[in-house]
């Protein structure tokens, strides 16, 4: 909720307040903001998640946690894009919370109940990303655009006490062999690599968050092409991005609970063939949207299949990985989704150029590519990916 919460306004933001009001250099400035966290979270997940394998999951998740809290919550006081990049490019340095939370929840739950708990942890994360938009938008519209930071400050701050508090991981022991390399920050990247399955995860995963993040940071300026389309006056647009956003988060939310529980049962290379297949075909109708319900609709059903992609993907990474290398490989998978939601902006930059709906086409044509990546057959060069095979089959 609170990553959520000051997300939708950027655009706004560096319009208003920052001043930049030129169309061109104000979606090349989106775009550069936007990919500069996922930038630097893609350099420095796998080594946060090699040291989680090393000293502690719950300290990497408090650190990811107040982490956030601070950076953000400067990001109230800039006054230029410049300063804003530098703090988009910190936080993804530093913070890393999905990760930390889902390294921590699939290291203290049985393989046969993974998908299921990996699916409520994802809504967890959903429905906390569909309640950050609304309140974040209405805040934004009301008490200004800087308010919005703010409130992501506090509530990051708020779930860093809870994690403190509640969560023990008093059972964590990381293997002899860890132990020995604790001094080293890089990780083993052959874990990866030598295993067919964990590849193809891997670009599944990097194609997913491409395809979400080269819509997203263009919706607030898409809307506002709607209402000057229809003629209809320009008002209240933080709110109504909050509202289409956090409608798709929901709808991600309840595919989240339902795709995980189900999985299991139907098999996980058949849940995720779909998911992607779905989701490829609804997000061409938001290109024909004329108001904000008709994107909100559609938005609803291309999120509710993507986010269904998320539990299974996870799913099979957990089955696919040794317990003492679970940070490893969940902080390598990081940085790949990292450069995905670094990707997408940048294909959403350049192709709104053109037109603000192309990113919907960008988007589409994605995860398409996607779903014929894991419909190819891979042949296992053994490791450990052939329990997510099994689990898939």
């Amino acid at each position: 909720m609170g990553f959520s919460f000051s997300f939708p306004i950027l655009p706004l933001f560096l319009e208003e307040d920052i001043g930049i009001t030129d169309p061109l250099r104000l979606k090349t400035w989106v775009g550069l903001i936007h990919s500069s966290a996922a930038v630097t979270l893609a350099i420095f997940a796998p080594i946060w998640g090699h040291l989680s394998d090393v000293f502690s999951r719950k300290l990497m998740l408090l650190r990811a946690t107040f982490c956030g809290a601070i950076v953000i919550g400067l990001m109230s006081l800039t006054t230029s894009p410049w300063q804003l990049l530098v703090l988009r490019a910190l936080q993804g340095c530093l913070t890393g919370t999905v990760a930390a939370s889902t390294v921590l929840v699939a290291s203290i739950t049985p393989a046969s109940h993974v998908a299921f708990t990996l699916g409520l942890l994802q809504t967890g994360i959903a429905v906390g990303g569909s309640i950050g938009p609304l309140i974040g938008g209405v805040v934004s519209d009301f008490f200004g655009y800087r308010a919005a930071f703010i409130g992501t400050a506090v509530l990051m701050t708020l779930a860093g006490l809870i994690v403190l508090k509640w969560v023990q991981d008093d059972d964590f022991k990381p293997s002899p062999e860890r132990k020995a390399k604790k001094l080293s920050l890089l990780p083993d990247f052959k874990i990866i690599s030598g295993s067919s399955v964990l590849v193809k995860m891997m670009i599944v995963t990097l194609g997913v968050q491409a395809a979400i993040s080269v819509t997203a940071p263009m919706i607030p300026l898409y809307l506002r092409s709607l209402a000057e389309r229809a003629g209809e006056e320009i008002v209240m647009i933080g709110s109504a991005t909050g509202v289409v956003m956090g409608v798709g988060a929901a709808s991600a939310a309840l595919a989240a609970v339902l795709v995980g529980k189900f999985a299991n049962r139907i098999g996980f290379r058949r849940s995720l063939l779909f998911c992607l297949a779905a989701g490829a075909a609804f997000t061409i109708p938001q290109v024909f949207a004329t108001n904000t319900f008709q994107l909100a609709l559609f938005r609803a059903f291309a999120l509710f299949f993507i986010g269904g992609t998320m539990p299974v993907i996870n799913a099979m990474l957990a089955v696919s990985s040794d317990n003492h290398q679970r940070g490893t490989v969940f902080g390598i998978n990081t940085s790949v989704a990292s450069a995905g939601a670094a990707l997408g902006p940048m294909l959403g930059s350049f192709a709104a150029i053109l037109a603000l709906w192309t990113v919907f086409w960008v988007a589409a044509l994605i995860l398409a590519a996607s779903f014929i990546v894991f419909y190819l057959p891979a042949k296992e060069r053994g490791g450990a990916g052939g329990g997510a095979e099994a689990a898939g089959s």
